[in-house]
């Protein structure tokens, strides 16, 4: 049972298992979540807020939506991310966590994860690394 790298931002994740050769990782799951990367427009289904009545009244009834088009997509696959984590860490698959995210993703991704894998975290990297090989993302780690 070895240590998870998991490198992500919104839009894209991968997560790596440690080997005994440092900067050398087995690739256990990668993850991309296009929505993400869509125009807010392309992610909503009618306009924002509109509620359609009989009789409307003299007022209006259009509302501020709560929250981004884009912030829930972040939300959804923060979600979809800390599930994964949270299973890898409740089979024993992995011993401890290692984090290294964009921020604010970073603290979207460590809301959700569960109560087990909170305490798996060994170390938490605000960062995009999400484009980088794997011997590059070796050596900037060693360097953080």
């Amino acid at each position: 049972m070895k240590n998870w790298l998991v490198v992500a931002n919104a839009a894209r994740a991968r997560v790596l298992e440690e080997t005994d050769r440092p900067g050398v990782y087995v690739h256990r799951a990668d993850l991309v979540h296009p929505q993400s990367r869509l125009k807010g427009v392309a992610l909503e289904a009618d306009r924002p807020g509109h509620v359609h009545a009989e009789n409307p009244g003299p007022g209006g009834s259009a509302y501020p939506p709560h929250t981004d088009a884009h912030e829930r997509e972040h939300d959804r696959f923060a979600r979809e991310l800390a599930t994964l984590l949270d299973q890898g860490v409740a089979r024993g698959e992995c011993a401890g966590l290692v984090l290294v995210a964009s921020n604010p993703f970073l603290g979207l991704l460590k809301s959700h994860l569960g109560e087990q894998a909170r305490k798996s975290l060994l170390r938490t990297l605000a960062a995009d690394y999400t484009g980088l090989r794997d011997d590059e993302l070796a050596e900037r780690l060693r360097q953080a």
